[in-house]
């Protein structure tokens, strides 16, 4: 994407109107989608860790997982997609649940 963006940055579009366009594309689309809610989630248990003044690996111990899995879990790298089971562990950890909502995507 890199590259195509910087040819389309010379032509003076922004970033927003060059993802915008790029979503037009459903492959696209969908693993924009995926990334945005890998980084969601990501910053999320990043924001409540902190706001407990847990470390990584003192919300691990709580949560019964490895301290590398809670820093992939904050970098939020989409390659390395943790299980809901352990997302849901680190959530119990923070003294919160998941409560998953489905939407029929519109049309």
């Amino acid at each position: 994407m890199s590259g195509d963006f910087m040819k389309a940055n010379n032509k003076g579009i922004s970033l927003g109107a060059y993802i915008r366009e790029k979503r037009k594309d459903e492959e696209f689309s969908v693993a924009y989608e995926e990334a945005s809610m890998h980084l969601r989630i990501a910053r999320l248990i990043e924001e409540l860790r902190q706001k407990d003044g847990l470390t990584q690996a003192e919300l691990a111990k709580r949560a019964g997982v490895s301290q590398p899995m809670i820093a992939r879990l904050e970098a939020g790298d989409p390659r390395r997609v943790p299980t809901l089971s352990t997302v849901s562990k680190v959530f119990r950890a923070l003294g919160y649940e998941i409560d998953l909502q489905i939407r029929q995507i519109a049309a």
